[in-house]
């Protein structure tokens, strides 16, 4: 790293992303080639809503543009204001990547660690998406379920169902959703984030995380299944 180089804490996916004056290194994943194309249709299609990518500098690194505001480090507590302009982002990108070349009837390109913590916010509000190393076409209602997950912290045995679940109205009203099977499609993705790091030095804290996490779904699943947001 250079001297002029400073560290970004922002993210949860790749280590080693600095910023250098307006513009963002970091070292490419093994995604690069597909993510990389994702920014640049984002890019014609909505300017504001994620990364610019710019080429790749002499020692390999992918260049981005970098986004101004604030992005938190970790999962915590979300106005309604907030949830719901989570969840008004998320179906832009999904909108905006379900014409991405061999996204077939009902795909999108899907982020697949739509944490707010991959989120850039703005005078409080989300208002865009970086760190798309996970990134692949997919099922949109699988990277809601996974963003749900997440911005309502599922699992959090320090706030009440009650609370938890009308979280999860908010994101998804802001969505535009009526319905869809939410229990199965956050276990789907809970499924997806253990088998993930099966074999790393993360895979027992995530086993236990998800292990309580998949509790409160099932403990859940009847108010989960009956839940309606129009």
């Amino acid at each position: 790293m250079n001297d002029d180089e400073i560290p970004l804490r922002g993210g949860r996916v790749t280590q080693g992303v600095v910023r250098k004056g307006a513009y963002v290194y970091r070292p490419c994943c093994e995604n690069a080639d597909f993510t990389h194309r994702v920014l640049q249709w984002l890019e014609q299609k909505d300017p504001l809503i994620a990364p610019h990518f710019l080429g790749l500098d002499n020692d390999g690194r992918e260049i981005t543009t970098f986004l101004e505001g604030k992005s938190p480090d970790n999962l915590g507590e979300f106005s309604a204001v907030q949830l719901q302009t989570a969840g008004i982002l998320i179906r832009c990108l999904h909108d905006l990547l379900a014409d991405f070349p061999n996204c077939k009837k009902g795909q999108t390109v899907c982020h697949n660690d739509l944490s707010p913590c991959n989120f850039m916010f703005k005078d409080d509000m989300p208002y865009a998406v970086f760190d798309w190393d996970s990134a692949n076409i997919g099922n949109p209602k699988n990277d809601l379920a996974y963003a749900i997950w997440m911005w309502c912290d599922i699992g959090n045995e320090e706030q009440s169902a009650d609370k938890a679940i009308g979280k999860i109205k908010h994101i998804v009203i802001g969505y535009g959703i009526d319905h869809f099977d939410l229990a199965n499609k956050i276990v789907e993705e809970m499924d997806r984030v253990y088998c993930s790091v099966i074999g790393t030095d993360m895979e027992k804290n995530t086993q236990q995380w998800i292990a309580k996490c998949k509790a409160w779904v099932v403990s859940n699943s009847d108010a989960l299944c009956k839940l309606r947001f129009k």
